[in-house]
């Protein structure tokens, strides 16, 4: 969708609910205090701006809840929404009807809580024994795997609540999680703790598929142990987006799923992309102004180290943004932008500036420029920067800089 300039201003002034943007609260002590008009002061100048829209992520999470057969969704926030905004996505997801959040760090729990997510919160990330009260206090369940959750029952028993915990199992990954042949001793003294509830029982795969099988087998092995011993053990879960495409069992055979890249309407590998199992809407466009536009004589260069001379008259643009934003600096002679609905190859990328290669395309100072998305019948896809630089479609959108005013539309 493009917007013109003078009714991106309009629309941005006129109410916070007509340009809703979602930031992280513990960025707002440097940020001007009101977020929609740090968009409009950068739409103003031609910085850049984040478009998210609402109606696609709706899209891929009712898309995943089809293909779960309408099992539990543990939207997978962590990353700044991979990089789409933490509250505002958390908002639009949990109006759709989305229970339970995954984030990778308790700040962002706590960011969450503090905007006034209601739904469970888990985060998958580390703490220390002086949060542990606070965590109870606004009821974040917390990934627990070493005996520091016997912090979190002393705490609850202090405040007279319950301390809601996930026990994340190492199957194979060796990242974090109690070895799984260690696995069911911890369950057991987990739920001998009388303050301490346990929610979940999770792992994460390795994404190989046949060691994927031997993952979930030996999860279920686990769990079905505690069961057998009258165990409390809540949901289990482990398909990832990944799973969720290429591995029915892990949803099939077990209680909620952890979507994380396709609630952004992208694919977690190249395969998933070329098989298209579920059909997904991108929901970030990245977007920029034209601030500047000359013609270049023979010989005349741009950028530093002369990035780009010039060996006949071009016409270039110049944006106000660069690899400081989180735009890749690599696709500087590989790339494009869209001007008017036509692909401008990049020429140069600095910090702060991106120099674009015009020919004939009409181009004004304040034209929209996209980056990342859609003008008129011509797109950019993530996946299309993430190949001419080497890199994943994560690092494309995660990379986007949390500076960067998020516009909900």
């Amino acid at each position: 969708m493009r917007i013109p300039r003078r009714e991106f201003l309009g629309m941005l002034a006129a109410s916070g609910a007509a340009g809703a943007l979602s930031q992280s609260l513990h960025a707002q002590a440097s940020l001007p205090a009101s977020s929609s008009a740090r968009a409009a002061a950068a739409a103003r100048r031609g910085d850049p701006w984040l478009e998210i829209s609402k109606a696609n992520l709706v899209w891929n999470f009712r898309q995943i809840q089809s293909r779960v057969g309408g099992k539990p969704v543990m939207a997978v926030i962590k990353a700044n929404g991979y990089g789409h905004g933490l509250v505002g996505v958390a908002r639009v997801l949990e109006a759709a009807g989305a229970k339970h959040f995954m984030v990778g760090k308790l700040d962002e729990a706590l960011d969450l809580r503090n905007a006034g997510v209601r739904a469970r919160i888990l985060n998958f990330g580390p703490w220390s024994d002086a949060d542990a009260a606070e965590i109870i206090r606004l009821g974040i369940s917390q990934n627990v795997y070493t005996d520091q959750v016997r912090a979190l029952d002393v705490a609850a028993r202090r405040s007279g609540r319950h301390a809601r915990v996930h026990i994340k199992v190492d199957t194979g990954l060796g990242r974090f999680g109690i070895p799984h042949d260690r696995a069911f001793d911890f369950l057991e003294q987990v739920a001998a703790l009388r303050s301490v509830a346990i929610e979940g029982v999770f792992t994460t795969f390795t994404e190989d598929p046949e060691f994927d099988a031997v993952q979930l087998s030996r999860l279920k092995e686990i769990c079905a142990r505690a069961t057998h011993r009258g165990l409390s053990i809540g949901l289990r879960h482990a398909a990832s987006s990944d799973a969720i495409c290429e591995f029915p069992a892990a949803y099939t055979e077990l209680d909620m799923v952890r979507p994380g890249i396709m609630l952004y309407g992208l694919f977690p590998s190249a395969h998933a992309e070329k098989e298209r199992k579920l059909d997904l809407k991108p929901a970030l466009s990245l977007k920029a102004r034209v601030a500047y536009v000359k013609t270049l004589r023979p010989g005349e260069s741009v950028s530093y180290h002369r990035a780009f001379t010039a060996s006949q008259p071009e016409r270039i643009a110049t944006l106000a943004a660069g690899y400081s934003d989180g735009f890749p600096r690599t696709l500087a002679g590989k790339g494009a932008v869209l001007i008017s609905g036509r692909r401008c190859p990049i020429l140069a990328i600095s910090a702060n500036a991106i120099i674009v290669r015009l020919g004939d395309t009409p181009a004004a100072i304040g034209d929209e420029v996209v980056l990342l998305g859609s003008q008129g019948d011509a797109s950019i896809s993530a996946s299309e920067v993430a190949d001419l630089t080497a890199a994943s479609v994560y690092n494309v959108v995660i990379g986007m800089s949390g500076l960067l005013p998020q516009v909900f539309v």
